[in-house]
């Protein structure tokens, strides 16, 4: 693709005379096809349902960060996902088609190929592709490991905090983790873990909440066995480890799967795909946009500036032990930083036949080109 921009945008650039963004402008060498029906409808849901609210939510942020100075994070969010292209997924069963779409009577669903996202730790755009990044790393290593051990999701709290006390409620809990994790109590049943960062704000109150989602593998014995802990236990090493007696609440709660609409209990790989509602739920954003986007210009300037330094260098999620060796076995990339587009590895790029070509113009996706490799 041959794509060329303008020079570098400061902040007055980025915004017209009526205070909308203008999206940063790009020319294209064109490639002119006749768009195929199922694949342009196909494409255009997903667009409409998804890309398009979580763009329109990244535009709040950008005006957010040029009234807070912030013109470089600002000129990166705003392009954004301004360019997506998607292909059609390759028939298999029924083989290809000459035009390298399933052929007919198969079930049309369009990848996305490759888009422009900013990486930025609250574009809610790339907040929306991290999470479902991490839910698809999350799923693969446990089933792999699902038949070895057991799970138990586990949620680690601590007191509400203010603003000036966030940075360092978010570092004492960081060094708590370790602690925590080699109490011999824990160290004797934690085999692997994955660990997951959510911050959510109390707009009444105007404090923040920080805590840790995890998922542990543990033996399969450790229900028999007397190294079980109590709800109890868990809190009081949770609580040694922050040296904090005022937490009050930890979540501690077997993986169970059962089949949809049934009381049938399943185990193994069976019990991780039983389970994808509470993975997607620990694999969510570290921060909704709900928690900082607000009709309130002012209050979401304040939250966003003080989430901005609080999230700044800091890993939001982590994995240890055996899913941290599955990881690597499968050569997952990095689960925050790495590649956005092919979230769930279902297409090599060699395989493209066909790309359907969007960009985001006045508040909306339109078709610009389709090209044929």
């Amino acid at each position: 693709m041959n794509v060329g921009k303008k020079e570098e945008l400061n902040s007055s650039q980025l915004l017209s005379s009526d205070g909308t963004i203008i999206a940063p402008e790009v020319t294209y060498n064109s490639t002119t096809f006749v768009p195929d029906c199922q694949c342009t409808e196909s494409i255009e849901k997903e667009l409409a349902e998804k890309f398009t609210p979580k763009k329109a939510e990244s535009e709040k942020l950008v005006l957010s960060y040029l009234r807070l100075g912030y013109d470089k994070k600002a000129e990166r969010c705003s392009e954004c996902g301004t360019l997506l292209e998607f292909t059609p997924v390759l028939g298999v069963a029924g083989g290809e088609s000459p035009s390298g779409l399933p052929p007919a009577g198969t079930r049309q669903r369009m990848n996305l190929y490759r888009a422009n996202f900013c990486r930025d730790r609250l574009c809610p755009m790339c907040s929306w592709r991290r999470s479902y990044k991490i839910f698809g790393q999350v799923s693969q290593i446990m089933d792999q490991i699902a038949n070895d051990y057991e799970f138990l999701f586990l949620t680690l709290t601590v007191p509400n905090c203010t603003a000036d006390e966030l940075v360092k409620t978010l570092n004492a809990m960081s060094k708590a983790w370790i602690r925590f994790t080699h109490y011999a109590p824990i160290k004797r049943i934690l085999k692997g873990f994955f660990k997951a960062l959510e911050i959510t704000y109390n707009l009444k109150a105007d404090t923040y909440h920080p805590h840790f989602h995890n998922v542990l593998a543990v033996p399969k014995r450790y229900f028999k066995e007397k190294d079980y802990l109590k709800r109890d236990e868990w809190l009081r090493l949770w609580q040694k480890a922050m040296n904090d007696d005022s937490i009050t609440q930890v979540d501690i709660r077997r993986a169970r799967g059962k089949i949809k609409g049934s009381e049938v209990s399943v185990e193994g790989v069976e019990a991780v795909k039983a389970l994808a509602s509470a993975i997607a739920e620990i694999a969510k954003y570290a921060v909704k946009s709900s928690d900082y986007l607000f009709q309130s210009e002012r209050i979401t300037d304040k939250v966003v500036s003080v989430l901005v330094p609080a999230l700044s260098g800091r890993r939001l999620c982590s994995f240890g032990g055996c899913f941290q060796e599955v990881h690597q076995a499968l050569q997952l990339d990095d689960a925050e930083d790495g590649d956005l587009v092919h979230v769930n590895n279902e297409l090599r790029s060699d395989l493209a036949v066909q790309i359907y070509r969007y960009g985001w113009s006045c508040g909306a996706y339109k078709l610009i080109e389709i090209v044929k490799k």
